[in-house]
């Protein structure tokens, strides 16, 4: 039912400009969208937030921290920043004020994160590309467990909060990962992209050569569409809305 609704939303895209929508004064690296149609465009230090029609709401920056390397927004009120190059992780609430002091994750002696993430469950996930572990903190930074990772050259981009219950790890060169919520591995889904991949309890998808890759990997039904613009280099899906980021950094929405 989920796979059709979402052909749905992507075939009637493409056939009905005239619900597109440019967020006007964007420039994104990448975006992301909250459980309630929020959208969140990140471009280097800055963190900008809109509604689902497009209007900006608030904006966060702090350049000494340097560029936003990831957010995570499963929880609009409690939204976790990453900084890489400088260890620290940033709490945001809904009109994105920062909810304690950075909290630098070289203090507690996590040196060479690469990748991290906050899911609803209220839990940080690091991942250390140096010692090859999984770990898995609770918000005060208590450790909760430690997993070893020792699949042969396993190098994985990006971390993805699937649900409470579930974490994704993706890798361009052997596929996503899912672990559950104490780090323990799944399965590995052999989805070979090096372009941004999303994540669900039963979809990946991806854009590919200006159309939209889907895989149940539930039913692991694969199919494709094409997207009604050209450029597109990150695609959301949310309810009736497909958001896209093009190669421009302009996010448009189309709206059903």
């Amino acid at each position: 039912m989920l796979r059709r609704f979402i052909f749905y939303i992507l075939f009637s895209a493409c056939y009905m400009a005239s619900a597109q929508t440019q967020i006007p004064n964007v420039n994104a690296d990448f975006v992301k969208v909250d459980p309630f149609g929020n959208i969140y465009a990140v471009k280097k230090t800055q963190l900008s937030k809109f509604s689902p029609q497009g209007k900006l709401l608030f904006t966060y920056s702090d350049k000494t921290l340097g560029v936003i390397s990831s957010i995570d927004v499963f929880n609009p009120m409690k939204i976790m920043l990453f900084y890489q190059d400088a260890g620290m992780l940033v709490f945001l609430n809904e009109q994105l004020a920062p909810i304690n002091d950075p909290i630098s994750l070289w203090d507690f002696n996590y040196l060479t994160i690469s990748l991290a993430s906050y899911s609803a469950a209220n839990q940080i996930h690091l991942y250390d590309e140096v010692n090859k572990y999984l770990i898995t903190l609770d918000f005060f930074m208590r450790e909760i467990s430690r997993t070893p990772i020792n699949f042969p050259g396993f190098n994985p981009v990006k971390m993805i909060e699937i649900e409470e219950k579930t974490l994704a790890l993706h890798d361009p060169e052997s596929g996503v990962y899912l672990f559950d919520m104490f780090s323990t591995f799944n399965k590995l889904i052999p989805v070979i992209t090096s372009h941004p991949v999303a994540v669900t309890s039963e979809l990946i998808y991806f854009t590919r050569n200006d159309e939209v890759v889907i895989y149940n990997y539930k039913t692991m039904n694969y199919e494709t569409q094409q997207l009604p613009v050209s450029g597109v280099i990150q695609t959301l899906l949310f309810r009736n809305n497909m958001i896209l980021l093009l190669e421009n950094g302009s996010v448009w929405m189309y709206e059903l």
